[in-house]
């Protein structure tokens, strides 16, 4: 019994701080806010021409001095309704406070 809640734990866990931003990031981009976006991007992941994420998972998190390069698996709608299933690399850095 011990094994089995330790086994039912484990894929309860909160999500990680990259998975964390990148859903508010692709939530925002879905909804096309900008405001939002901008908040939380220098960059935009336009629903109209990048298409749109439902779900991701990620794959690998590389730290590098103040950046973290995050490896992503997406499922991602383009606007003419056809979904892929691709990997995005992301650059993830801190902003001065």
């Amino acid at each position: 019994m011990a094994t089995l809640v330790a086994a039912v734990s484990t894929n309860c866990g909160v999500l990680s701080p990259e998975e964390q931003l990148l859903g508010r990031f692709f939530e925002a981009s879905r909804l096309h806010d900008t405001t939002s976006v901008a908040r939380l991007s220098a960059v935009t992941f336009n629903p109209r021409i990048d298409g749109v994420v439902g779900d991701f998972e990620v794959v690998d998190v590389a730290e590098a001095g103040v950046s973290k390069r995050v490896t992503i698996r997406a499922s991602v709608r383009q606007l003419e309704g056809a979904t892929a299933d691709k990997a995005l690399v992301i650059t993830m850095v801190r902003k001065g406070d």
